[in-house]
């Protein structure tokens, strides 16, 4: 005999359970209620250290190029290395140059960070910045390392050289050479691919002036074009014009993103 109640009266068993939660994205938001989390802004201490770290890093920039020896033509290596010589400094500038140069990493680091808070591609390319500026760094030390110790360690040996030991030394001093101009080409390279990167995110985005973004932007382009010159050329005057053009470019992305940046640390909760 089936014992299932034949009642039709409504079963009351499931409303006595309790309700299932409304997902979080359809609750009201009253008073006492907690809104979804937001994206964390970036912090403000690092827009102020990143803005004024890339002045900074221009500023010593411009020391070192002022001390550095540049009166023979780079790609004569005899008379560059007779120059060179004679610097009772060499070493020290490019320790500076270094800090420079990681100064203004830093600088775009956060700019990065800052630019990768916005959607889609704008943020994207903000990530790929970032991670180029880093190698901007790693490739530079190396060619500092080669430039500023190994390459003056290489000359004084050819200049102090016997006689006999002259052609043998210069031609260790001139391989050392190229290989900083190797390393001078890859760097410009993965200079060009920052700047081309965070110029288009800024560009693409709404965080920062557009018209900077494609000032970077152009500058990357002018430096990826200079750094194939180099690697071809080597230190040539047509390698010295492209690169010109685009350093000009970049001092006004990199104190512009500075001045932009400063600006926004001071909006930042």
């Amino acid at each position: 005999m089936d014992a299932t109640p034949t009642s039709s009266a409504p079963d009351t068993r499931d409303s006595a359970r309790p309700a299932a939660a409304a997902p979080l994205a359809t609750m009201p938001h009253g008073p006492g209620q907690t809104a979804p989390d937001r994206p964390p802004s970036t912090n403000p201490a690092l827009l102020r250290i990143g803005a004024v770290a890339a002045v900074s890093g221009i500023a010593v920039e411009v020391v070192m190029q002022f001390l550095h020896p540049s009166q023979a033509d780079p790609n004569d290596s005899v008379a560059a290395f007779e120059e060179y010589a004679h610097s009772q400094i060499w070493a020290d500038v490019h320790i500076g140059q270094f800090a420079g140069t990681l100064l203004i990493v830093l600088g775009l680091v956060a700019l990065s960070r800052a630019l990768s808070r916005q959607p889609r591609l704008a943020g994207a390319l903000a990530v790929v910045g970032g991670v180029a500026a880093i190698l901007v760094a790693a490739v530079f030390a190396v060619q500092m390392a080669v430039d500023g110790v190994a390459l003056k360690g290489a000359i004084d040996a050819w200049t102090h050289a016997a006689p006999a030991e002259k052609a043998a030394a210069f031609q260790v001093a001139d391989g050392i050479r190229w290989i900083e101009k190797g390393l001078s080409g890859f760097f410009h390279l993965v200079n060009g691919t920052t700047l081309l990167a965070l110029g288009l995110s800024m560009a693409l985005g709404r965080a920062y002036p557009r018209w900077l973004g494609w000032i970077g932007a152009a500058a990357g382009v002018g430096f990826l074009a200079g750094g194939r010159t180099v690697a071809h050329t080597g230190f040539s005057p047509q390698a010295g014009t492209v690169l010109q053009v685009a350093l000009l470019l970049s001092l006004i992305f990199l104190i512009g993103s500075s001045v932009a940046t400063w600006r926004r640390s001071r909006q930042e909760p």
